[in-house]
C-alpha cells in the first residue's frame, strides 16, 4: 500500500515532490549543523549518507509508512528544504520539516506545514495531525501554535550518545 513517486503539489510560492537524487546535493548542502541541531541525526559531511536518506525515504514511500519530500521556490526552483509526512496510521500521522539555513525566518516554514495539511485533507483519512518540536526550538513551536496545534506532551528522543532530544508533541484534530 504503498505511495506514488509522483506526488506533487503546490502552495503559494513552493512546489513539493517526492525527494530524489535530482536533490542530492542540495540536501547535502544545505544540511548543515546549524539546521540539524534540531533533527534526529547528527550529519556527518559524506554525500553517501545523503544517499542513504533519499533511499530510504524512497523505500518509506513504497511501503506506505511516510512520504518524505522537497520543498523548491515553484518560479526558480531552489531548493528550500525537507519535508514529511510520517509514520503514517489509520489514527493519525506526523508532520516534519527543515529548512536551509537562509530561508530562515521567511514565513517558509508555517507554509510548508500549511502545504503538507492540505496533502493530508485531500489524499489521506486520518483523525489526527502530530507535529513534533525539540523544546528549544521556538521558530517550530510558533509554528504549531499559530497553525492552532494544541500541546499535548512531552518525550526523550535518545539519538546517541552525543544527541538527545527533548520533544514536545502538538496535535490538531484533521478537518475534513
Amino acid at each position: 500500500m504503498g505511495y506514488s513517486k509522483d506526488i506533487v503539489f503546490e502552495s503559494d510560492r513552493l512546489r513539493f515532490e517526492v525527494v530524489s537524487d535530482k536533490y542530492k546535493q542540495s540536501i547535502f548542502k544545505a544540511l548543515t549543523p546549524t539546521v540539524a541541531k534540531f533533527l534526529p541525526f547528527i550529519p556527518t559531511g559524506k554525500i553517501e549518507d545523503t544517499q542513504g536518506f533519499i533511499d530510504y525515504s524512497l523505500g518509506q514511500l513504497e511501503k506506505g509508512d511516510d512520504i518524505t519530500l522537497v520543498s523548491v521556490d515553484k518560479v526558480t526552483g531552489e531548493f528550500i528544504g525537507c519535508c514529511g509526512i510520517h509514520d503514517i496510521t489509520n489514527e493519525s500521522i506526523a508532520l516534519g520539516i527543515w529548512l536551509k539555513e537562509d530561508a530562515f525566518g521567511k514565513g517558509y516554514g508555517t507554509e510548508v506545514i500549511k502545504g503538507l495539511e492540505g496533502f493530508v485533507m485531500n489524499n489521506l483519512d486520518v483523525k489526527y495531525l502530530l507535529y513534533n518540536v525539540e523544546k528549544d526550538n521556538s521558530g517550530s513551536i510558533k509554528i504549531a501554535e499559530k497553525l492552532g496545534y494544541v500541546y499535548d506532551h512531552a518525550f526523550v528522543r535518545n539519538i546517541s550518545e552525543e544527541k538527545i532530544l527533548n520533544m514536545l508533541q502538538y496535535k490538531k484534530a484533521n478537518k475534513k
